[in-house]
């Protein structure tokens, strides 16, 4: 007998990707067929997870990855525009990919945008995943977007629309919400939680096993505390940044892991001291078990992943969405936040001194901790994912 057939629909972006993998995986368990359309990247965590990889082409990577962080972390007009270009780019390229095997089910992440164009065109029931906030009528990601942006949208989305045989697909559908809509966080995190009705799931962070090049030893048992850094990534090349963490807290008491990125050889950030062990890339939740405090940029997946574990932390986000991110932490008393031009050494010793010895503070990120386990996360999105199927 088939397996019945679930596509994920994604871009490739570890924020974006990691969520689903273990999602992938418990749909794998429950015998059902997972296919992953992904860049060349991302097909062994793919694989690892039990889906079934197809390589496709992004368009975004064959572009200048500077002038796309700059972009994007300017809120340049142009960010959406390129989102659905990327998405009729995939669409072509799903149409082969599918051509002999429609899925019997499409997941599609927020941003996959071609997921929900492939579903509009072959009738196909689809799910919406959300890496980052859900949206609704009263929190909703078009109603930053400038008069002319929309506009365009509309046209490009009216073209395409009327070449594919599709009828009647606005640019506030297109963007707007499925009969079932999950987010990889907990409702208490979410803006406006509350005016969410039946259609939105909150599971909480989906975090499964993952692959690393090298494992890091972590003494979890000295006087020494663990501070985590990291900006993510994407938006890491940051050598400044870097450097006065290392001013801050050279020969502190804490046990330093930080994270550079791949941008940036260590070498170049002169004398590492003592007390910090510092990489391109560093096994995030190997280590977030044994760490007292992060400094982190506020993605979602990150700040997920510490407040799963427990960690309170200190943001300072690189892009407006992390920004959100970090008012949230500042507003529900779980860390706090300061934006870039406002960071120094001194800053960041008061800020931890302050969080990581605040008990108030420690018993918030606990309570958090608990909404997180009590929301499901991987095994509550699937199970809701097969409800649907039913």
């Amino acid at each position: 007998m088939k397996k019945t057939h679930i596509a994920m629909i994604n871009v490739s972006a570890y924020g974006h990707i990691n969520p689903t993998l273990a999602v992938v995986s418990e749909l794998v368990k429950r015998g059902y067929e997972v296919t992953y359309p992904t860049t060349e990247e991302f097909m062994p965590a793919i694989r690892e997870s039990g889906g079934t990889p197809f390589l496709y082409h992004s368009k975004l990577s064959q572009l200048d990855h500077v002038k796309i962080i700059e972009d994007v972390k300017m809120r340049d007009k142009n960010v959406p525009i390129m989102i659905l270009e990327e998405a009729i780019s995939t669409f072509s390229q799903l149409e082969q990919l599918y051509k002999d095997d429609l899925p019997d089910l499409i997941l599609f992440d927020f941003m996959a945008l071609a997921g929900k164009l492939f579903a509009a065109k072959h009738g196909i029931d689809s799910v919406q995943l959300s890496s980052s906030y859900a949206q609704n009528e009263h929190l909703s990601i078009i109603s930053n977007f400038p008069n002319e942006v929309i506009k365009e949208l509309a046209s490009m989305l009216e073209v395409f629309s009327e070449k594919e045989g599709i009828a009647g697909l606005s640019v506030q559908e297109l963007l707007g919400s499925e009969k079932l809509n999950i987010a990889f966080l907990p409702r208490a995190f979410q803006p406006k939680g509350d005016t969410f009705d039946e259609r939105f799931l909150f599971v909480g962070p989906s975090i499964g096993k993952r692959s690393y090049h090298e494992s890091l030893y972590i003494d979890g048992n000295n006087d020494h505390p663990v501070m985590l850094i990291s900006l993510g990534t994407i938006f890491n090349p940051w050598s400044e940044f870097y450097k006065m963490c290392m001013e801050a807290f050279r020969d502190s008491r804490w046990q330093v892991i930080m994270s550079i990125g791949t941008k940036i050889n260590p070498e170049t950030l002169g004398e590492i001291p003592n007390n910090f062990t510092v990489r391109q890339q560093v096994p995030q939740i190997e280590i977030l078990p044994y760490t007292e405090l992060f400094i982190t940029h506020g993605g979602m997946n990150s700040t997920m992943e510490a407040l799963n574990y427990g960690v309170p932390m200190v943001v300072i986000p690189q892009m407006f969405e992390q920004e959100i991110t970090a008012r949230r932490v500042t507003e529900l008393g779980l860390g706090q936040h300061f934006l870039p031009n406002e960071v120094n050494a001194q800053v960041l010793q008061k800020s931890v001194q302050q969080v990581s010895t605040d008990k108030q503070l420690k018993k918030r990120v606990y309570d958090m901790q608990q909404k997180i386990q009590e929301a499901g996360g991987a095994k509550k999105a699937a199970e809701e994912i097969e409800k649907f199927l039913n």
